[in-house]
């Protein structure tokens, strides 16, 4: 009973977030397009969503809502990129991805979606801090919450683009001639707003009153911002704090490895740090679900259900790993027979809704721990032990290679593509993280019919974006 209690309280909230998504786009008028933000067009709106514990929350939580496709347009974007996925596809929405050969006219990558989260992050923020009708409580959940979503996807767009502009307010005046800033700059940002979000943020899950605990992981508490704090220093090079902040995800009793492969990616997995819940009414549980599974074909011109398990993803594991089983699958075509290898984390395209989308979860911090701890060179028995655990669950034998630190983070990174593809990129920034893109890329890309270069490792700054603030420059090589 208690379980249909708290699913009931995620679907009443989202209902309210669909009632106030009109109020919202009065608020945030114009949001979609960072560069050019409006001011909003009615002031006592703002001012009144403010003022009302339950509008304020459901002004925070319809960026959720919003983002529930993040996941599979990042996962299929970068997949094609680097050598996860291939698509016979021509749609332009497909083919410079796969060939990589992206073209700044048409604005690739989550720049307008992910500033559009950030601004609405940015207004979450200012507001709280001048709305009166709001109890303590709730804006220092609300305001660690905010400050978590601009950590996240300034780490995308840093990711994605290099050099960024660094937006923390909705002052449109400013936001509309801001220059890029270092990427050393941004990750600073991203680690003091983590940091924050971590002392703001309840230790529990709490449900649509901010303050009850639910069993529901669809909302950021401090372990989310640990976890993803831990990846920050991971990317940043800070293996000491990476290795302490993923250690207290691993020691944490709320969090463990799902052993059953197909039960990780299921709605409230133990495995889960954090998940997005489709809003309801829905005809699917996940984007990535709908979008990844084929029932036919991969089609050849359209943008969803139409990438396939690259050959080169599929020879990456070893004989007997039951992720290949359990997490590709696969359709037979006839008329000539073809068979078709697509991911398959996410189980269901249709209702009823079992699945949630995975953001954060427990075994990427296993392989943080054991990176970290192996590039300070210590405790080389420990990273091993986190290796195995990842190598049992999915069915094969512990780790005998050297104990030796190019071996273990051979081992490691190996790991890390055969666990972690299709989710929100990973595979492509840890090529580039570790500078081995080039390598790759230079066999995978004449493969796909294309000729990499390396600047094509960043996307390019959109063309449209640089049409409007004249301060923003292109990156290299486009």
């Amino acid at each position: 009973m208690s379980k249909i209690i708290n699913n009931m309280k995620v679907r009443i909230n989202y209902r309210l977030i669909n009632s106030f998504l009109a109020v919202m786009s009065l608020v945030f008028n114009g949001c979609k397009k960072f560069v050019q933000i409006n001011p909003p067009s009615s002031q006592i709106v703002t001012a009144s969503v403010f003022n009302d514990n339950n509008i304020a929350t459901a002004a925070l939580t319809a960026i959720y809502s919003a983002m529930r496709s993040a996941s599979w347009n990042m996962s299929q974007s970068v997949g094609l990129l680097s050598d996860e996925l291939q698509s016979p596809s021509n749609s332009n929405a497909i083919f410079p991805y796969y060939q990589n050969a992206l073209l700044a006219v048409n604005s690739p990558g989550p720049w307008g979606e992910a500033f559009n989260y950030i601004y609405q992050a940015n207004a979450v923020i200012e507001g709280l801090h001048s709305g009166q009708g709001i109890s303590p409580a709730i804006q220092t959940q609300l305001t660690g919450e905010a400050k978590f979503i601009r950590a996240f996807w300034n780490f995308y767009l840093v990711n994605c683009y290099g050099d960024i502009p660094l937006v923390l307010s909705t002052d449109y005046t400013t936001n509309s001639t801001l220059s890029r800033v270092s990427k050393g700059k941004v990750y600073q940002q991203i680690i003091t707003d983590l940091k924050d979000a971590k002392n703001l943020l309840n230790s529990d899950y709490v449900d649509g009153s901010d303050t009850a605990i639910s069993s529901e992981r669809v909302r950021p508490n401090k372990s989310a911002a640990g976890a993803l704090l831990a990846r920050v220093y991971l990317f940043t090079g800070d293996y000491q704090d990476a290795e302490i902040e993923a250690n207290a995800i691993l020691s944490n009793g709320q969090y463990k490895l799902e052993q059953e492969l197909n039960s990780v990616f299921l709605i409230n997995s133990a495995e889960a740090i954090w998940q997005l819940a489709i809003p309801v009414p829905s005809d699917y549980s996940t984007d990535d679900g709908l979008n990844f599974i084929l029932t036919d074909a991969p089609s050849p011109t359209a943008a969803a259900q139409t990438v396939t398990i690259s050959s080169d993803l599929w020879n990456s594991f070893e004989p007997d790993d039951q992720r290949k089983v359990k997490w590709i699958g696969s359709i037979t075509t006839t008329g000539p027979d073809t068979t078709y290898y697509f991911p398959f984390k996410y189980k269901s395209n249709t209702l009823p809704i079992t699945e949630y989308t995975m953001v954060l979860r427990v075994a990427e911090q296993y392989l943080i721990h054991a990176e970290a701890l192996v590039r300070q060179n210590k405790k080389l028995d420990q990273a091993v032990i986190d290796i195995n655990a990842i190598r049992q669950r999915a069915g094969l034998n512990n780790y005998t290679g050297p104990m030796v630190k190019d071996s273990l983070l051979t081992a490691i990174l190996h790991e890390r593509q055969v666990e972690l593809f299709t989710e929100w990129g990973h595979r492509w920034f840890d090529l580039i993280r570790t500078e081995n893109v080039d390598a790759v890329m230079n066999q995978i890309t004449p493969e796909k019919g294309g000729t990499w270069k390396p600047q094509w490792a960043l996307f390019p700054i959109p063309q449209s974006e640089r049409l409007k603030d004249f301060n923003l420059t292109q990156n290299d090589g486009y």
